[in-house]
Formats: C-alpha cells, structure tokens, sequence
C-alpha cells in the first residue's frame, strides 16, 4: 500500500550531530544505527547532518530546519527560556562528560591547588569552560582572577602543550582526554559536586514536529538505544562500522592495529556514561527532574541561562517506556556475533 504524501513526508527527518566531521565516538548515535539499518527497519529514512556546534544544531531544530539534533543541555536551556520550540526527548549521556585533570606526575592533588595556574581549553568558548569555572567555585577559587585559562586546541599542538607544561591542567571532556591519552599522556581528574548531577548529550526534538510526529521520536530513539548497546557490547565492531560509513574519520598513515586501539580506546572514553545500569530509573533516555533543576541552577549561576522556568518545560519522558521496548537480548547477541 502506497504511503500518502504526508505519512511519506513524515518518515524523512533531518538530526543534526554537532561536530563537523562525525569522530568515532559519535559512532553510537551516528554511523551504527544507520549502517545496521535500525531507522530504515521502522520506517525512518534519517538524513544525518553534521553541524558546527549544540548551539547551530538546536537552533535548526527550534527553526524547523532540522526535526531532531543531539546537543549538550546548555543551549537548549538557552533557546527554551527564549521562547525557542524545542524539547528533549531521550537523555543520551547519562553522566557529565567534563572534568578539570593533571598530568598523573602532576604535584596538584586539589583543585584549590590551581591557583595561579594556566589551564588548557578547547577554545574559550568550549563547554568545558562553564564546567570547569563551576568546579573551581565549588573549591573556594575565583575562577576569573585566580587561574588564566589558555586556548589549546586538540591533537598534536594540545599534546605539545601538556608535555612543554604551557598548561598546568586541562579541562576537557572524556573522549578528548583518550585522544590524548592515544599520544602517550596520562591524566588524574578532579570531578565536583557542584557538576556530577548534570545533564549531558541528548536528543531534542522541534516541539510542533514532536507534538504531530510521536512515532517518528520513538523510532529515531530506539535506533539509537539499540545502537547504543550494540556498542557498549562490541566496541571494536561500531569502530569498523564507523570508518565504512564515515571514511574520512578513519586515520591515514596508521597501522590498521594501532588505529583500532586506539579508536577503540577514544569511543570506550563515553561508554559507561550511556549504560542504563545502576540509573535512578534504568531505562534507555530517561530523564529525572532533579537533573533538570540542577542543570538549569547551574546554567543560571554560570550566566548562560536568565530566566528559571519550571524544568518540566524541558523535556518530556511520554516516550521513554515506548523506547525500551525492544528485545535487548537478540541486540547483545547481535553484537557479539557481527562479523
């Protein structure tokens, strides 16, 4: 039976990742549910669009440009209490990706032992900073006068950074840390209080498109759910899945061995942080209100969000029990037996 023109128009949706190139580690939301067919198996044909930045990936989505994007909170936050159409709908990352670290040598062994150091950022606009400021408030520093924060890129100047000690910490994110880690660096991190209960990665979706399209946000959910125990349970394949589909995220010049370690060790850098394990509720994509609160608290001491709304606004778990409902099991084993 042929589909209408807008049950049609309604299965081809635009989800924007936000790094211009998709790194392996993006490989559980990216590369594998496509390339194992999980959205074409439910009807979805998903047009995955890299983009520079959360920020231009939720204004698309709150423009209608895009349907659905995978940003960090802070921007969604901002675009919410300005009015922005947009809701989260699937809590991807379920711990914060951000820590301040040290070299393992390091003599630090306290973040109030910063003071006066340099710490190396991404950029200044990185979302580590706003993370990294909070961490050092919360050990009695002035983040704005008693450390200088300096722009170190990432990959071989960054690393050349740490080794010329240009940089006495860092603060960067999980899979950051693994690419440096790959360069011979070892790192002590520091977490905080102020940061452990944060919100993350995650799935949002434009509202008036969520609201007519219910089906369509479980479909591209539960894609990525599956993929992403598909990878907790066979990293090494989602690497090999990734470079098929994207070839360019595969290293040139580097022996295929060293390059799958080390792919595998820059993906593995985020994988306990999707498991559902040991969650307040255990479920792929769910939400609690206390991250929300919590998020939005620490947005607003930050600066980057004004205006407290009640966090509810946010986010909906309407399709979380609908989500998980798929066989996990032929998924594990589906890992486990992919050649």
């Amino acid at each position: 039976m042929a589909l209408s023109a807008a049950e049609a128009y309604a299965q081809k949706i635009v989800y924007n990742l936000t790094s211009p190139t998709p790194t392996v580690a993006e490989a559980p939301h990216a590369s594998v549910p496509a390339a194992l067919g999980f959205w074409k198996e439910a009807g979805l044909d998903v047009q995955v669009t890299p983009v520079n930045g959360s920020t231009l990936a939720t204004q698309l989505v709150a423009a209608g440009t895009a349907q659905f994007a995978m940003p960090t909170v802070e921007p969604v936050i901002a675009a919410k209490q300005q009015g922005g159409k947009v809701i989260a709908v699937y809590n991807h990352t379920r711990e914060p990706i951000y820590t301040i670290a040290v070299p393992t040598g390091s003599s630090i062994t306290k973040l109030d032992q910063l003071k006066g150091k340099r710490i190396g950022v991404l950029s200044l606009s990185s979302g580590a900073v706003p993370f990294a400021k909070a961490m050092l408030g919360g050990a009695g520093l002035d983040p704005e006068r008693d450390v200088s924060w300096l722009p170190i890129g990432i990959g071989p100047q960054a690393v050349q950074a740490v080794q010329s000690k240009q940089v006495d910490a860092i603060g960067y994110w999980d899979w950051g840390y693994a690419v440096m880690e790959n360069a011979g660096l070892s790192f002590r991190h520091f977490t905080s209080a102020d940061t452990s209960n944060l919100l993350s990665l995650m799935i949002i979706g434009n509202e008036d498109y969520v609201k007519a399209n219910p089906d369509v946000v479980v479909k591209l959910a539960q894609g990525i759910a599956k993929a992403t125990l598909f990878t907790i349970n066979n990293p090494e394949a989602a690497v090999r899945i990734h470079w098929q589909h994207y070839p360019q995220s595969k290293p040139a010049g580097v022996p295929e061995d060293v390059a799958l370690k080390q792919a595998v060790h820059v993906l593995s850098a985020r994988l306990a942080k999707y498991s559902v394990e040991q969650r307040e509720i255990p479920k792929w994509g769910a939400f609690t209100e206390k991250e929300w609160k919590e998020s939005q608290d620490f947005l607003m001491k930050s600066g980057i969000a004004s205006t407290p709304m009640d966090v509810q606004a946010y986010y909906t778990n309407q399709f979380i029990d609908q989500i998980n409902n798929f066989d996990k099991a032929a998924i594990i084993e589906k890992s486990k037996s992919y050649k």
